[in-house]
């Protein structure tokens, strides 16, 4: 605009240039304007999608964390479910066994018991055989003499 020389007349700059040029000037401007109106509103078109992708994928990342804090939760209670677990099949085990030992121990008095009794019986069996024994070689020995 700077370097725009009109032709002077006698009352001064010829004002059919001047609003020609002022005309020019503002067309240009216009569309200069209206230009980078187009480019604003495609730059907010884009500002205005980044932003609904952005706010759809925070609504992921939260539901996300959400999940894995679901997730982790439910893992932290089935650890402490399954150490649970194990700690009363540890238990019923060695209730198992303690019981087990005890029976086993009654078991073994009572063979202690039927082996005392069956040594008492064996004697008993023995001196009834050694009596009747006697018995027999004092009647054979008796008929013998009788004979």
């Amino acid at each position: 605009m700077a370097k725009k020389r009109f032709r002077s007349s006698m009352s001064g700059y010829n004002k059919d240039e001047v609003n020609k040029y002022i005309e020019k000037m503002m067309e240009e401007y216009e569309a200069k304007i209206a230009q980078k109106d187009t480019v604003i509103n495609s730059m907010q078109e884009t500002i205005d999608d980044v932003q609904k992708k952005y706010e759809e994928l925070k609504g992921r990342e939260d539901t996300l964390h959400k999940e894995k804090d679901n997730i982790t939760k439910a893992l932290f209670k089935a650890n402490e479910l399954s150490d649970q677990i194990v700690k009363e099949a540890k238990e019923s085990a060695f209730k198992e066994v303690t019981d087990l030992e005890i029976k086993a121990e009654e078991e073994r008095e009572k063979i202690v018991d039927l082996k005392k009794q069956l040594a008492t019986l064996q004697a008993n069996a023995a001196k009834l055989l050694e009596k009747f024994s006697d018995s027999l070689e004092k009647t054979l020995g008796s008929t013998e003499e009788d004979k």
